[in-house]
C-alpha cells in the first residue's frame, strides 16, 4: 500500500476511524477505573493485587495476559477492516 491509497483511506473513513477509537480508548478507561474502584472498595492495595494468587498463578499476570489478547483481537479486526476498504482508482 503506498502513501497516497493511506490518505485516500484515512480521509474516506474519518468518521468511523474517530468514532471507533474514541469507543476504545472509553472503554478501556472505563476498564482501568472499574479494577481501581473494586480494589478500593475492598480495602485492598496496588501491591496486595500484584501479589494475589490463585493455584499458584498471579492473577495480575492472568489480567495483563487476557488484556493483551483483547487488543491483539480489536487490532486485528481494525486490520482486516482497513484491508477491506476499496482502494483509489488511478
Amino acid at each position: 500500500m503506498n502513501f497516497r491509497t493511506f490518505l485516500f483511506k484515512l480521509d474516506q473513513n474519518r468518521n468511523q476511524i474517530i468514532k471507533s477509537l474514541s469507543k476504545f480508548i472509553m472503554l478501556r478507561t472505563i476498564h482501568g477505573f472499574s479494577i481501581i474502584g473494586i480494589a478500593y472498595f475492598f480495602g485492598l492495595e496496588r501491591q496486595t493485587i500484584r501479589e494475589f494468587e490463585v493455584f499458584g498463578f498471579r492473577i495480575y499476570f492472568l489480567l495483563i495476559a487476557i488484556i493483551l489478547f483483547l487488543i491483539y483481537r480489536r487490532l486485528h479486526k481494525v486490520y482486516k477492516w482497513w484491508v477491506e476498504l476499496p482502494t483509489p482508482e488511478n
